[in-house]
């Protein structure tokens, strides 16, 4: 039995059908109209405003003063005939496009070709595609099926003039524009950057990145597996599918045009077999493998992309060690020289890589969402009102927001700085715990006498979202130094060690060295470098041998899973504190 409801919000009012007993939290989710982090009510973070008897669970996280105002956690809604819900404002997130951009000469993957050819006759019937193929110089084609229907009109309507797209000697399009386009794609588990390229140069003509699609079936890779198994794949395929359609329709629109010749797509593995279309069920169990971890390329039209380019799909090393990690290393443009380095790209999964004595050892870490500002009390993404720094001042301390905004929520880098303040206050003893006395001591609250340390009256670190990032941390941390004795290394022997990715770029080197993240003696040795997953998918189309590179790291990388290694366990505890060294 089915109960209507009415859903306002987002510029737009909807009626959905919901079922009858069933909380509405699966309805809006599906509906792409509520980013619900956990879906499963532990979180707190799927608010809605309603009208309805607030359950046990809700007054537990809601204030009173949320509660009075009609504040309610869909996951604990029930629905009811006529019921009407309106959802809070969606706020802008912050996408990292920014990326280092080291020099190397750009050859792309795709070349592009004028021709021009006599238009057939009696005495010259070739086939359309024979003549296409002659006058651009190929030995064979890789048109599909759509751009073979095509061809008659297209060759008529430029009177047998245009661009021919080549890889090699291979014909794989044609176009009517003389520019040679590509679109740039990082598919982030948070967030999707994409960027508008000049293939010929490798300059980047337009940006754009909005929050993933598929946030409304899970924050994590996790969940999301868990809502195909329990959904099947549509949803999610369908909303990164549109989300990328959008996306290129856009850059083109910014850039005044009709389409791309190439996109490059990175991505972890989850997101790569989502893409795909492909169940990433075996993904989530052991021994944790992935359906394929090949490069590809295909028509873009086969992803469900409008567009006639071809899409470059890049390898991956195993479930949790995916494309964004080889793109992240094609960046660094290190692999292959005698230095030695590491690379750490923190999200929920914090993959890690040391590149040492020309091996490539590579980790994946359960480091939770926090980071990334889920499972927190007060924690948000990078989003305007985020705290996203916190420093020590005369009278205490003082914090930024994100756009300067009244402070909402807290996101990583913030916690990272508040706890390393905190630390270096004695408000925070090294097991974790929070002080009530001294300096910036929390404030004792609630039933439990709970100690919070409150940076604003509405956003505060409790001593779960202490313990939260202690488990993070030890996990990244824990990781580090498993790969360095594999290598046999210390971590006086590494050379530089790159942060990726938009938490890599946003924290502030020496609070994640207070809290333990890393080893102190890396701190000169920083290099950041922004959204290299980007970078690095632009180099694979653009750089000669790039694609070689990829695959060479692909197969010589040496994947350690944490969880089966013998010292993992001993290593976790002994990190488990925050102590500098």
């Amino acid at each position: 039995m089915s109960i209507t409801i009415t859903v306002s919000g987002h510029n737009q009012e909807r009626t959905l059908a919901v079922p009858s007993g069933k909380p509405v939290v699966a309805a809006l989710r599906e509906a792409r109209l509520l980013v619900a982090p956990c879906g499963i009510g532990k979180c707190g973070k799927c608010r809605i405003i309603c009208d309805s008897e607030p359950t046990a669970e809700e007054k537990s996280h809601l204030s009173s003063m949320e509660l009075a105002a009609g504040v309610r956690l869909a996951c604990y809604t029930l629905p009811v005939e006529g019921m009407k819900i309106t959802l809070e404002e969606k706020k802008k997130i912050k996408v990292e496009t920014r990326f280092h951009h080291a020099h190397y000469p750009v050859k792309p993957l795709l070349t592009q070709k004028a021709f021009e050819t006599q238009a057939p006759s009696i005495s010259d019937q070739s086939t359309d595609l024979a003549r296409l193929m002659k006058a651009s110089g190929a030995t064979d084609h890789q048109l599909d099926l759509a751009s073979q229907r095509e061809l008659p009109s297209f060759l008529r309507r430029n009177e047998f003039k245009g661009c021919a797209i080549l890889e090699g000697d291979s014909l794989v399009g044609y176009s009517e524009s003389t520019e040679h386009l590509g679109m740039i794609v990082d598919i982030g588990t948070t967030t999707v950057a994409a960027f508008l390229v000049d293939l010929h140069t490798g300059k980047t003509l337009a940006v754009s990145g909005s929050h993933n699609a598929q946030a409304p079936f899970g924050a994590d890779v996790m969940t999301r597996i868990q809502y195909t198994l329990e959904h099947g794949m549509e949803s999610l395929y369908s909303a990164i599918t549109h989300q990328l359609d959008s996306l290129l329709n856009e850059l083109c629109t910014q850039h005044g045009a009709d389409d791309v010749s190439l996109i490059s797509i990175a991505g972890n593995t989850t997101m790569m077999h989502l893409l795909l279309g492909i169940p990433p069920e075996f993904i989530s169990k052991a021994p944790f493998i992935p359906a394929t971890l090949s490069a590809m390329q295909l028509p873009a039209r086969e992803l469900g992309i409008g567009s006639k380019a071809r899409a470059c799909l890049l390898p991956g090393v195993s479930a949790y060690i995916g494309a964004d990690i080889v793109a992240a290393l094609l960046a660094t443009g290190a692999v292959g020289k005698e230095k030695t380095f590491l690379l750490a790209d923190i999200g929920t999964n914090a993959e890690t890589v040391l590149y040492a004595n020309g091996t490539c050892y590579a980790c994946s870490a359960a480091a939770g969402p926090c980071f990334e500002g889920a499972n927190l009390s007060c924690g948000m993404p990078g989003q305007p009102g985020a705290v996203d720094s916190v420093y020590e001042t005369h009278k205490g301390f003082g914090y930024t927001t994100i756009d300067e905004r009244d402070a909402t929520g807290i996101c990583g880098s913030g916690v990272i700085d508040g706890i390393a303040l905190l630390l270096e206050k004695g408000a925070l003893d090294p097991t974790g715990r929070l002080q009530a006395t001294g300096p910036l001591a929390g404030s004792i609250t609630g039933e439990k006498n709970q100690i919070e340390f409150h940076l604003t009256d509405k956003v505060v670190l409790t001593q779960k979202d202490i313990r939260e990032v202690q488990l993070a941390k030890s996990a990244l941390r824990s990781g580090i130094e498993i790969l360095m004795q594999e290598a046999g290394i210390t971590a006086d022997d590494v050379d530089t060690i790159y942060l990726a990715g938009g938490f890599g770029s946003a924290i502030h080197p020496e609070s994640a060295m207070r809290i333990g993240m890393f080893p102190k003696s890396l701190l000169p040795k920083i290099s950041v470098l922004g959204n290299a997953a980007s970078f690095g998918a632009l180099r694979y189309v653009t750089e000669d041998g790039a694609a070689q590179k990829a695959s060479a790291i692909t197969d010589g990388c040496r994947h350690i899973e944490l969880s089966a290694h013998k010292s993992f366990s001993a290593e976790y505890m002994n990190r488990m504190v925050f102590m500098e060294d």
